[in-house]
Parts: structure tokens; sequence; C-alpha cells
């Protein structure tokens, strides 16, 4: 698993887009993304590197 740090959600609906964003990605088998805890967490065969430039062209930040 994978997790994420992420700044820039504001509501839940950004949390939800960005789930959705992740999940559907190749490789990726769950996603849960945490707008309360700023957190992503992503479970498949996919790389970190990937996962924070989707993150960020989602018009967020992830480290």
């Amino acid at each position: 698993m994978i997790e994420l740090h992420v700044t820039g959600m504001s509501c839940g609906g950004c949390a939800a887009s960005l789930q959705k964003a992740l999940a559907s990605q190749p490789g990726v088998t769950h996603v849960e993304v945490d707008f309360a805890s700023a957190t992503a967490r992503v479970e498949g065969e996919i790389e970190r590197a990937a996962l924070i430039a989707l993150v960020e062209a989602q018009g967020f930040n992830a480290s």
C-alpha cells in the first residue's frame, strides 16, 4: 500500500473526485481518500511517482 499526504482538498467532494481519478488508473485495486486526515491510500501495481503526478494533475499536492 502507498500512502500519500494530500494538500489542497477543500471539501469531501474534492476527496471523492480524487478517489475516482486514482481508482481509474491501471493497476490500482483499492483506493481510500480521506479529506479529514488529508491522506490517500492506494493499493495495487502502480509507482508512487505516478500517483503523485496524478494527484498534482488533479490540482492537489502530494508527498
